[in-house]
């Protein structure tokens, strides 16, 4: 891992050089296109034990690059908390069978999140884009990041009754496969000290928390008793004690998105998911100035990302109102004192 005086220069060179040969590793995540796709599987069989989380057999298919057409052998299974509760359609993981993806667009893939839409009306069409535009925007401010590809999904019975149309959708890297493209390993830990994580990584992602306006994260423990951490990762260099990175995911709880049913905790001083509240260590203060220049330079890009939003002009404009206000905190030093370096926590907290 970098030593803290190199993090600062490092994680820019990675923000912004693409990734060589880490990439052809992964060519599903090469390409921004949508892919479309076939997913096939009992899926009523599914819905009905969704709480159980038990994994039936699928096909996924594909039409190469080529123009073959490539059926691959899936495990299909319903994941999540909130969303498995709330959607018709929750969200799934995909189980691949390595040995059968080699020298297909899955190659290197083992295990996939898939991030399916709730409930099919124009609101959670935008729920979703605007998820996999935060996904888009966080890999623009470190390598460090789960990379995601978007969808068109029809899923489709065995028994081969007709498909609704396709449906948006998007995969996301397993942690598995992030830690192998970084050449890094998976951490597995009850308990993450603030001491223990990588100063600029941690310094981005709290700032970037803080910019979409999300705060159903943790970065030391998970909830209850789960191990840590809460919508994050943690990888490390092999026997590293230090240096460890969280890789955060789950955004729909954003204020930036503002979906119809996001709140924040009850125990937060916030009443809604629109309020911004820094959740950042005070340990990374002296790191906060390099990570705000460093969300400057990205600043055009990351606009392009939230523009770009399908389904409704009107709902961009709002997100792009939400962003500006973001700008105009941590670059006027007065509202940068009263609303980060005032409010950090220490390190336990």
């Amino acid at each position: 891992m970098f030593k803290k005086n190199l993090m600062l220069i490092s994680v820019i060179l990675f923000s912004t050089a693409t990734s060589g040969s880490i990439a052809t590793a992964n060519p599903l995540f090469q390409s921004d296109e949508p892919l479309a796709l076939v997913l096939e599987f009992p899926l009523r069989d599914l819905l009905r034990q969704k709480k159980e989380k038990a994994t039936v057999a699928g096909v996924l298919r594909y039409t190469d690059i080529d123009g073959s057409n490539v059926a691959l052998d899936v495990g299909v299974s319903t994941r999540g908390n909130s969303r498995l509760e709330l959607c018709r359609y929750p969200p799934l993981r995909i189980n691949l069978k390595k040995k059968q993806v080699t020298s297909t667009l899955f190659a290197g893939q083992d295990e996939l999140k898939l991030v399916t839409l709730c409930r099919d009306s124009t609101n959670y069409r935008r729920y979703l884009s605007q998820e996999y535009a935060i996904y888009r925007i966080y890999s623009l401010l470190s390598e460090y990041s789960f990379r995601a590809r978007m969808l068109d999904v029809t899923y489709r019975e065995p028994s081969g009754r007709q498909p609704k149309e396709a449906l948006p959708a998007f995969f996301i890297e397993s942690d598995k496969e992030v830690a192998k493209r970084l050449k890094m390993t998976r951490v597995k830990s009850d308990v993450v000290e603030i001491s223990q994580l990588d100063v600029g990584q941690l310094s981005i992602l709290t700032l970037f928390q803080f910019m979409v306006g999300n705060t159903d994260w943790s970065v030391r423990k998970g909830p209850g008793a789960e191990r840590c951490c809460h919508n994050g990762k943690v990888v490390g260099l092999p026997d590293s004690r230090n240096d460890w990175v969280v890789l955060p995911y789950d955004f729909d709880q954003s204020g930036i998105i503002n979906t119809s049913y996001a709140m924040p905790s009850e125990r937060l001083p916030i009443r809604s998911v629109r309020q911004r509240l820094y959740r950042g260590f005070c340990s990374g203060n002296a790191q906060l100035e390099w990570t705000i220049a460093l969300f400057n330079d990205k600043r055009s890009a990351i606009e392009d990302l939230i523009s770009s939003v399908p389904y409704g002009s009107s709902k961009n404009k709002a997100a792009l109102k939400y962003l500006r206000s973001f700008y105009e905190i941590v670059n006027d030093p007065k509202e940068k004192q009263k609303q980060l370096i005032d409010r950090c926590r220490g390190t336990r907290n």
